[in-house]
C-alpha cells in the first residue's frame, strides 16, 4: 500500500473525512478504483536545467538559478531516470515539456535544456510551452488523441504547480492519470504534500513508483 506522504499534515477530523467520504479507497486497489486506461504514456514535465539546477542544498542552487531545486530535483531524478528506462524498455511512448519563459529569446539557450539523466531520446517528443499546464496552447490533446493514449503518468515539477496544472487539465480532457510519487516534486515541502493530497483525492491516483510498475503489468500495457 502507498505511503501516503500527507499523513502528518491532517488533522483526526480530516483523516475521519477521507474516509468517511471514501477518499481513501479501501477494498480495491488503488488502480481499480480510479477505472484507469490500459494505453499509457509517460509525461516528463519540465526537467530543465534552470529548474533543476546542480546538485547541491536548495538554499545553494538558488543563487545560480532563482528557480532552481537543486538537490530535491536530484533525489526525485534518482527514482525518475530508472523509471523512464523501465518505460522505454517496454515501449511506452514518453513525451517532454519544456517551460521557455518569455525572458529568453533563444529557445535553445543551455538554461532550457532538459539535464542529461533525463534527457529525451530520438524517438522521444518535446513540446514547448509558456503557461503551467502542458495542455495550454499546445497541441498535446491531438497527439494524445492520435496515439489513442487514455492514461498520463505525470513526472517532474512542480507538483503544486505545472504538475497539478497538467494533471487538473487530463483528467478534465478525459484522460486518466497517474502521479508516481517518487519521481514528483517542488520546492517547498508542505507544497508538495497539499498538491499530492488534493490531487490524490480529486484528479490522480498517487502511487510508489513500483506500483506504477505493477498497474502498468497488470493493465495489459505490457506484453
Amino acid at each position: 500500500m502507498t505511503e501516503r506522504i500527507w499523513e502528518d499534515l491532517l488533522s483526526e477530523q480530516d483523516k475521519q473525512v477521507i474516509t468517511k467520504a471514501g477518499y481513501d479507497k479501501e477494498g480495491a486497489s488503488s488502480w481499480e478504483s480510479r477505472g484507469l486506461g490500459e494505453n499509457p504514456m509517460v509525461l516528463v514535465i519540465d526537467m530543465q536545467q534552470l529548474i533543476v539546477g546542480e546538485d547541491e542544498p536548495i538554499l545553494d542552487a538558488v543563487e545560480t538559478y532563482r528557480t532552481a531545486m537543486g538537490e530535491i530535483a536530484w533525489r526525485a531524478i534518482d527514482h525518475m531516470a530508472p523509471f523512464l528506462d523501465f518505460a522505454r524498455e517496454n515501449d511506452i511512448p514518453i513525451t517532454y515539456t519544456r517551460v521557455v519563459p518569455s525572458s529568453y529569446d533563444d529557445p535553445e539557450h543551455p538554461d532550457l535544456a532538459i539535464v542529461d539523466p533525463v534527457a529525451p531520446e530520438a524517438d522521444d517528443t518535446v513540446i514547448d510551452k509558456s503557461y503551467a499546464s502542458a495542455f495550454y496552447g499546445t497541441d498535446l490533446v491531438s497527439r494524445l488523441i492520435r496515439a489513442d493514449i487514455d492514461t498520463i503518468v505525470i513526472v517532474g515539477n512542480s507538483t503544486s504547480g505545472c504538475v497539478r496544472a497538467t494533471a487538473v487539465d487530463a483528467q478534465s480532457n478525459g484522460f486518466n492519470v497517474v502521479l508516481p510519487q517518487e519521481c514528483i516534486f517542488d520546492r517547498i515541502e508542505a507544497s508538495h504534500k497539499i498538491g499530492l493530497l488534493d490531487l490524490w483525492m480529486k484528479y490522480a491516483e498517487v502511487l510508489e513508483v513500483e506500483e506504477v510498475k505493477t498497474y502498468l503489468d497488470e493493465m495489459g500495457a505490457l506484453e
